[in-house]
């Protein structure tokens, strides 16, 4: 699968996976700008849903993902809403998914480069034949391959990225918390002239020239969190 772009890769999945009985696909990822959010991408789902889903978070809710990503294996959706023990906000999901004309589907967990679990959703089904006369295996194994391919397509389109030793990370995060450099030194339990040193390689790997500029450098490239 060398698709040069995720939609073109997408697509070519739906395509793929129409021919076997799923109307529907889906490709469900943690966002990597905040740990609640997701990014998804869909084809074939109705139009209503996917505005619904995007546009009032439904994400959060939705319980499907969490449950495949708690047991690491392919879960049946119906079998998911049938046995879960489902919140009060979880079941309203589920029966307004419904009401917008979402049917069966199988989602299947896949890990990347980074070993993060992502899910595809092979959807729309409505003939339980279709999971009977499906190979799962084939599909896990087809979709494995394209997550992977997924992953090396976002990191192409990643900013530049620094990485830091774990020590200096650490130095690093006590700076933009406005620690000197003894204090960061007692804190880590190193001497000063060690911590002094970290932070002048800092200066040289991010490109600037003060304290300020370093903390401000590590938020943007996602090396530490405010």
């Amino acid at each position: 699968m060398q698709c040069e772009a995720e939609t073109d890769l997408v697509d070519l999945l739906w395509k793929h996976f129409r021919r076997v009985g799923f109307q529907a696909f889906a490709y469900m990822a943690p966002s990597r700008n905040g740990p609640l959010k997701m990014v998804s991408t869909w084809r074939g789902y109705p139009e209503k849903f996917i505005e619904t889903y995007q546009k009032e978070k439904l994400y959060l809710n939705d319980p499907f993902p969490a449950h495949v990503t708690r047991y690491k294996s392919t879960l049946r959706i119906s079998e998911i809403a049938q046995q879960a023990k489902l919140s009060r906000s979880e079941a309203d999901y589920i029966r307004r998914m419904k009401k917008m004309g979402v049917t069966d589907g199988w989602i299947i967990p896949t890990f990347g480069i980074d070993l993060k679990i992502v899910k595809f959703v092979l959807g729309q089904v409505k003939d339980s034949s279709v999971f009977e006369n499906a190979n799962l295996l084939e599909m896990t194994a087809t979709l494995q391959i394209a997550h992977r391919r997924l992953d090396e397509l976002a990191r192409q389109d990643e900013p530049f990225r620094p990485r830091l030793p774990r020590r200096e990370v650490e130095i690093l995060h006590w700076i933009a918390q406005g620690k000197t450099n003894s204090e960061i030194a007692a804190i880590l339990g190193v001497a000063a002239p060690t911590v002094a040193t970290h932070i002048k390689r800092m200066f040289q790997k991010l490109g600037v020239n003060d304290r300020t500029a370093l903390a401000v450098k590590g938020v943007k490239y996602g090396i530490i969190h405010p």
